[in-house]
């Protein structure tokens, strides 16, 4: 006859094994659902911000890692930058997100000779941004205005270009076509405008983006300034996180200007 007591202490690293295997198959079924849940998410967004708010927007850099969100930033005056400013921008890039370019002095398109502007508003501009150290391949309009000709003149400089746009017509952004872009081997695109100012209420987002994720494409977006001021031309945490709820509600993602490329 077996001794039932001899049998479990004798066979006591069983029992231990057996309880490690299913601690180990609880971890593998968590850690498969959480890759299974991160691989439906589906990048549909590109958030933009332009000019030189760096110290706002690294202040809300913990709001763009809870949410995941990765955005591009468009230096305007990049000569005028600190070098703390310089460190958030390397800092904002080592957490995923993109520097671009915005212009030397923040000069609207068509206000100087076409060939000047690219000798005394792009080349200066990139030629700093890459002495800070920043690999720059995007570039936004100061104040969205552009020309054709500027378009395939600055693709010799960028693979992504920026313009920008806002609501005109008063309606949902969902039907301006110029502001979804595809991947392409560059991209010249319209984006809409999202500071307070604008009045781009939260359901007119959710309609764009679901519009986006529905026909494969990427809603362009852009704002400015983050903060509480509600003045023009900033854009609040709240909405910024409101937007990121609903994103993360529909399993939609915001990539870099770079990464559709």
């Amino acid at each position: 006859m077996i001794n039932v007591k001899y049998f479990y202490k004798g066979h006591e690293h069983l029992k231990n094994s057996i309880f490690f295997l299913c601690i180990l198959c609880v971890f593998c079924v968590f850690f498969g659902l959480s890759c299974n849940n991160n691989k439906n998410i589906s990048n549909h967004v590109i958030l933009t911000f332009d000019d030189a708010s760096v110290d706002e927007w690294f202040a809300y850099r913990e709001l763009f890692d809870t949410y995941n969100i990765k955005a591009t930033f468009f230096i305007s005056r990049p000569h005028q930058l600190s070098k703390e400013q310089i460190d958030k921008l390397k800092q904002l890039v080592a957490d995923g997100h993109e520097v671009g370019c915005h212009g030397m002095n923040h000069v609207k398109a068509t206000e100087e000779n076409q060939y000047q502007y690219i000798e005394t508003e792009i080349k200066p501009a990139l030629q700093i941004l890459s002495d800070y150290g920043f690999t720059v391949t995007s570039f936004a309009y100061p104040f969205g205005v552009y020309t054709p000709y500027l378009d395939s003149v600055l693709t010799i400089y960028f693979t992504f270009i920026r313009n920008a746009t806002y609501n005109y017509l008063d309606t949902l952004i969902s039907t301006y076509p110029e502001i979804y872009a595809r991947r392409a081997n560059f991209c010249i695109t319209s984006a809409m405008g999202i500071d307070g100012n604008y009045n781009i209420f939260i359901d007119n987002l959710e309609n764009a983006i679901l519009k986006a994720k529905k026909t494969d494409s990427y809603l362009v977006l852009y704002a400015h300034v983050i903060n509480e001021s509600n003045d023009d031309y900033s854009v609040t945490p709240q909405y910024l996180e409101d937007l990121f709820k609903i994103m993360k509600k529909h399993r939609v993602g915001a990539t870099t200007c770079r990464e559709i490329i």
